[in-house]
């Protein structure tokens, strides 16, 4: 009977057994196919081995006093803030008042208006017989280059010294040119060229600065006209309105001889022993007389 009992025991312990093992594998599968994990622990952002990364904390900047320098000048002299504030303040129209509440870029910025301003302020111009450049050896004074740029500029600028180092060497370029030019024609122009060329430029300025009117043209006209009708009544006379630019070309060397004649002084020089003025002899007979016994003495040798 006992060992009835206890055969009956085992069968009801296995029983009992896989019934609850069935219920466990049952109960695991349903938590893991839950979309809802609300219960789980995540373990993925920690790292094993790792050190925490500590949190960013931001540092809110204090604002210096008024007294604080913040810079110096071109000459040395210290920058303060207070004189930045100023600035910052009259630029913004009072929505800004404290330089340590900019960004460093626009500070340095600030920085380097006040630096621009001061120089500006404080300006001290160079004399005008100072040397601003050396070409080739030969000077260029600082009254030179102040003529020319107020020349270039219509007289809105007149002081080479304000410019900048940029401004100042294209100026000297400019001015460097005919300084060039000079060198390169003494070392490879002679000197018969250096004439012609001289010559032609005086030519062309002369003639720029002679005006002719319609009446020159005309009167010149007539009397070429009446010369040639003098010489041949038959002759073919050209119409006037062809003529016009050969007329006031020859009306123009006929002002520019007659220019150069007004206030010329000649001397005639008829032996080595003695020297007449063309105003003594027409003044005389008697320079007139002597006139004709020089030029038969000379003759007669």
């Amino acid at each position: 009977m006992t060992k009835r009992l206890t055969t009956l025991g085992l069968v009801a312990l296995f029983v009992v057994s896989s019934l609850y093992a069935d219920g466990l594998k049952d109960s695991l599968n349903s938590i893991l196919n839950k979309k809802d994990s609300s219960g789980m622990v995540d373990l993925g952002s920690v790292g094993v081995g790792k050190r925490p990364k500590p949190k960013v904390v931001k540092r809110v900047r204090k604002s210096r006093p008024g007294s604080a320098v913040i810079g110096s000048y071109n000459d040395g002299k210290p920058i303060h803030k207070k004189e930045a504030n100023k600035y910052i303040k009259k630029a913004t129209k009072g929505k800004i008042k404290d330089l340590d509440l900019l960004p460093k870029k626009q500070r340095l910025m600030v920085l380097k208006d006040l630096q621009k301003m001061y120089t500006v302020k404080h300006f001290k111009s160079r004399s005008s017989k100072a040397v601003v450049a050396i070409v080739n050896g030969q000077n260029i004074y600082k009254k030179a280059a102040d003529s020319f740029l107020k020349q270039v500029t219509g007289g809105k600028v007149k002081d080479f010294d304000r410019l900048d180092k940029k401004q100042r060497l294209v100026l000297i370029k400019d001015l460097a040119r005919p300084i060039l030019f000079q060198q390169a024609s003494e070392n490879n122009i002679s000197r018969e060229e250096k004439e012609a060329i001289f010559k032609q430029m005086w030519l062309e300025k002369e003639r720029a600065s002679i005006e002719v009117s319609n009446e020159d043209m005309l009167a010149l006209y007539d009397a070429k006209k009446i010369k040639a009708l003098r010489t041949n009544p038959q002759a073919q006379i050209p119409a006037y309105i062809s003529l016009g630019t050969s007329l006031k070309n020859e009306v123009i060397e006929q002002k520019m001889m007659q220019n150069l004649m007004k206030d010329v002084n000649i001397t005639v020089n008829y032996d080595l022993n003695e020297t007449m003025e063309l105003d003594d002899i027409n003044d005389s007979n008697e320079s007139s007389g002597k006139l004709d016994k020089m030029v038969d003495i000379k003759e007669s040798k």
